[in-house]
């Protein structure tokens, strides 16, 4: 991990980025740094995984989650961080969402915010020329037991499996969890285990969200879908990454107001526990 800001403050946000993303990938995360360390004391934390960079195609949402556990079991043991949130961004919103679903510290997470949370499917499918050729490869190699093998060199600028290929790719895989298309139901179904306040920060001018997608009802469905959802916020001059300045600032401010919308619920519960016991005394 790398942490900017004070080391021992009593909580972090955590950043886990998309694809072929590594280190400072961002252009949002220095004043973003600057932000949460100046108005909460909070330290910001960017995430090395396994799958950063172009270790993408080789790894899972599930190693994913597994390498994270690593991460708070440290940032809680050894930190002692009482106070954590996550941000997703692109790709990094499946593994925010996997990881407050299942991951072993779960319940340690306050709150998680969405920064570009795309469809990998629909975008590859309107961009990728051979998309219908590779996926049909990529479940042709599943069904022979060769999931973790990797497919031809020319699919993607790194080397993919096509266990990766087809969770990024194909209707109801692993990774496809902001589609358009999925049924409401369906979505109900993959928030329905995250317990935590859930933002979500959608980008007006998303180049990674096809034209045929209507942008305000993806928003809208998305939303209603996950049953802890605290809202979602469309920044109409943004780009994927967030570029321009007011955008970013604009987000800043977003991030800053969720934790501290939580935080403040946080210690109303923990004073009406105190009062409750101090009755339960008397």
């Amino acid at each position: 991990m790398f942490e900017s800001g004070p080391e021992h403050s009593s909580g972090s946000v955590v950043f886990i980025a998309g694809l072929l993303d590594g280190y400072n990938a961002l252009p949002y995360l220095p004043l973003l740094s600057k932000t949460v360390e100046d108005q909460l004391g909070f330290s910001l934390i960017q995430v090395m995984l396994s799958s950063s960079h172009k270790g993408y195609g080789i790894s899972s949402l599930q190693e994913d989650v597994r390498e994270l556990d690593v991460l708070f079991t440290f940032l809680r043991e050894e930190r002692a961080k009482t106070a954590l949130f996550i941000i997703g961004h692109s790709t990094g919103c499946q593994d925010a969402i996997s990881y407050a679903s299942y991951g072993q510290h779960r319940g340690a997470i306050q709150g998680v915010v969405l920064q570009g949370p795309v469809s990998d499917r629909e975008f590859m499918a309107s961009s990728m020329d051979m998309y219908g050729k590779y996926l049909r490869l990529a479940q042709r190699m599943i069904n022979d037991g060769k999931g973790q093998e990797l497919m031809v060199r020319e699919v993607d600028v790194a080397p993919v499996t096509a266990y990766r290929f087809n969770s990024l790719a194909s209707v109801g895989g692993d990774d496809d969890m902001f589609s358009s298309d999925i049924p409401f139901e369906r979505m109900q179904a993959l928030f329905g285990q995250v317990k935590v306040p859930v933002i979500w920060v959608h980008s007006g001018k998303d180049e990674y969200v096809p034209d045929n997608v209507n942008k305000e009802q993806l928003v809208s469905k998305l939303t209603a879908a996950c049953p802890t959802s605290a809202g979602a916020i469309v920044l109409p001059d943004a780009d994927h990454a967030i570029s321009d300045q007011f955008s970013q600032v604009k987000f800043c401010e977003v991030v800053v107001q969720f934790v501290r919308q939580i935080q403040e619920q946080v210690e109303r519960f923990e004073r009406a526990q105190q009062q409750s016991l101090r009755e339960l005394s008397l």
